[in-house]
């Protein structure tokens, strides 16, 4: 069975419930929160441990996808696939899209599906819980993940415990195999109470394991227009940006789990959360004496319990209690901590205004470095170019904009058109309209460059690449 097995990571989402720190580019997942590491760097550790890269798909919207190749060039992943969703269709889409491409390599592979922005405490154990999720898989189960509920959330689905399936699980309760006998979606206050104190529902984890062939039957089953252009993806992928945003826009959970009688559930009490607000992230943090978690540089007098954390600048809190506190250098959220979750309305009231606020932070992580806007109006944009040791830009070429480089520390080779040339700290190069140019840093010591763009469109799209270390070449 092993030569079976794959992992599947949806590493999608919106980016606005962590937002200032998230933006729709960046999004939860790939943010630093829990420490020195993003969410999805430690959810790849957990799957490698289950499979190898080359058995690993990454689902990301087209977006994020440079995202994801920035990861996993850090990580030296390379042999990892990413699937690149046009848009964005729920997870019944992007898992089923995961599905028919294993199929094609192995008729019987079995998966596992992980979200990439999940917090595992116990993560021994939550790996022995998926290796049994395999074997019974293999078995034709749709298995899912329980959670044992500590509070009566309404945020979260709920799976009703039903039958013990197989004997073995009576012995080791890592390895209970009960058959799933209702979904509930986020049930108001009162239900989920009574839940709580019944003991028979369990969270829905949103990590699944199943057969790719044995899903797929279900999405034939319940969701007939999605099989179908699913496989014409499957015969035609060259069709995948015309085919994909016309597919049924739903979850797995809610399109084949609520309806399918074969779903089965594993309890996993692995100290699992889904980080699903500030105040989720607060809860698993260390606090000092007075209950707060402070990150960045931070002053604070005569606050309690709050979540107070400095990007750019000096954050000082004075009497702030049971508050979030986030300072970006282009947002500043306040918030009351209990009313995390609506941060969400702040964020998607700045995507309607196409606000940059919503999409983007000013410093923008690539594969190569980084860059950060430092000014920008009409017709201009001024930024900063951070180039690491031995990396290089794209040859690439813009339609709208000319650009006009500053070399203020190491020393820049740059190439225009035909011409290779060292540019030192102290002098600069002017890149016109549609020359084919790129920039590398063959030196040492880090390479900045002041970068002035002119022109009538100033827009990340107005790039095409025609040879890139990252994959990316000939896409914008």
């Amino acid at each position: 069975m092993s030569q079976n097995l794959y992992s599947v990571v949806l590493a999608g989402g919106s980016g606005t419930r962590f937002w200032p720190l998230s933006r729709e580019k960046m999004p939860k997942q790939f943010l630093q929160i829990l420490g020195d590491r993003s969410m999805f760097s430690m959810t790849l550790d957990r799957v490698r441990a289950l499979v190898p890269d080359e058995r690993i798909l990454i689902v990301t919207i087209r977006s994020q996808a440079d995202e994801v190749r920035r990861e996993l060039y850090n990580l030296d992943a390379s042999r990892m696939k990413i699937l690149e969703e046009p848009v964005g269709r729920n997870t019944a889409a992007a898992i089923g899209l995961a599905c028919v491409h294993i199929l094609q390599e192995s008729p019987r592979g079995i998966l596992a599906v992980f979200p990439a922005d999940h917090y595992i405490r116990d993560e021994s154990r939550f790996l022995d819980i998926m290796r049994h999720g395999f074997k019974a898989a293999d078995g034709g189960w749709l298995v899912t993940l329980g959670i044992r509920p500590v509070r009566p959330e309404t945020g979260y689905g709920y799976i009703m415990k039903g039958d013990l399936i197989d004997p073995e699980g009576s012995e080791n309760r890592d390895r209970s195999l009960f058959r799933a006998e209702r979904f509930t979606e986020k049930p108001d206050r009162r239900t989920a109470e009574e839940y709580l104190r019944s003991g028979r529902f369990y969270w829905n984890g949103g990590i699944f394991c199943w057969r790719a062939d044995v899903l797929m039957d279900e999405i034939k089953r319940y969701l007939p227009s999605l099989h179908e252009g699913l496989f014409s993806i499957q015969k035609s992928p060259e069709r995948l940006n015309e085919i994909y945003p016309t597919l049924e826009s739903v979850s797995v959970d809610y399109g084949i789990l609520e309806h399918s009688d074969r779903v089965a559930m594993i309890p996993a009490d692995v100290g699992w959360s889904d980080v699903g607000s500030w105040e989720a992230l607060y809860d698993l943090l260390g606090k000092d004496q007075e209950g707060n978690v402070v990150r960045g540089d931070v002053v604070t007098v005569g606050s309690r319990r709050s979540l107070i954390r400095s990007e750019d600048r000096l954050v000082a809190a004075v009497g702030a209690d049971d508050l979030i506190i986030v300072e970006t250098s282009d947002a500043v959220l306040v918030c009351r901590k209990d009313m995390s979750q609506d941060i969400r309305a702040i964020a998607q009231h700045l995507i309607r205004q196409n606000r940059r606020e919503a999409l983007v932070r000013p410093l923008v992580l690539k594969p190569w470095g980084a860059y950060k806007i430092l000014d920008e109006g009409n017709g201009y944009q001024v930024k900063w170019l951070d180039i690491r040791p031995g990396q290089r830009l794209s040859l690439q070429s813009h339609r709208f904009r000319s650009e006009h480089w500053t070399v203020v520390a190491g020393t820049a080779t740059a190439t225009l058109d035909d011409r290779v040339l060292d540019v030192p700290a102290g002098k600069d190069i002017f890149i016109p309209f549609e020359s084919r140019h790129r920039v590398e840093n063959r030196l040492g010591e880090m390479l900045r460059i002041i970068e002035v763009q002119t022109g009538s469109y100033l827009g990340e799209d107005d790039i095409v690449r025609y040879e890139d270390d990252y994959g990316r070449a000939g896409r914008s």
